[in-house]
Parts: structure tokens; sequence; C-alpha cells
């Protein structure tokens, strides 16, 4: 069973010159945010950051949309070019900013 697909939500690319980034609990900018849906999200930022298993405190920030929201998330796995996190108990406000963000660049990708 290699390669099987695990995740439940849809993705989108966010392009370079997005502008939306990930900040950590204490508001240090810790790179730009490059994949999100429902489920989760990458971030290009130092893999040695964070270890996969650890649950930590982020705040997403889309500067066009005037998006900040602090979100709970597990980190997932650690890459070369930076982390990917599940989030955890995502509540109603958090999904439709999310969804904002996804519904943006959705109808770019196609």
């Amino acid at each position: 069973m290699h390669n099987v697909e695990k995740r439940k939500y849809e993705r989108v690319s966010l392009p370079h010159q997005s502008g939306a980034y990930i900040e950590d609990a204490n508001g240090k900018r810790l790179g730009p945010l490059r994949v999100i849906g429902q489920g989760g999200l990458f971030c290009e930022c130092d893999p040695k950051r964070y270890r996969a298993g650890e649950v930590v405190l982020l705040r997403i920030v889309d500067p066009t949309e005037g998006i900040e929201r602090n979100v709970s998330c597990e980190v997932r796995y650690t890459e070369d070019k930076g982390i990917g996190f599940a989030f955890e108990d995502l509540g109603p406000d958090s999904a439709v900013e999310i969804g904002v963000i996804i519904g943006k660049y959705y109808s770019a990708q196609k």
C-alpha cells in the first residue's frame, strides 16, 4: 500500500508573491505559507524548528485579506523546505477564513 493518499481535504498551492505567511505563538515570522487546505498547511521554514507529533499554536496571516488567525496544529512531517502541519480542532471562524484563502487561490490554479 505504497503512495496511498491519506488526505481528506483538497489543498491549494500559494504563489510566492501571495504575501501570506505563518507566525509562531510569540509573533515571530516562521516563513511563507505555501500550501493550505481545510486539513492543514505547509510552511516554508526551518525544518528543525519543530518535531513530528508536537502540537503548536500558529498564526496564519494573509495581509491582502486582512486575516490573522490563531490555529492549533500538530506537526505531521518535516522536509528540507519546511514543515507540514495538521489543524487540531478548527473552529467555525477559522474554517471560514481558511476557506477564503483556499477560494482565492483555488480558482487561480484551474
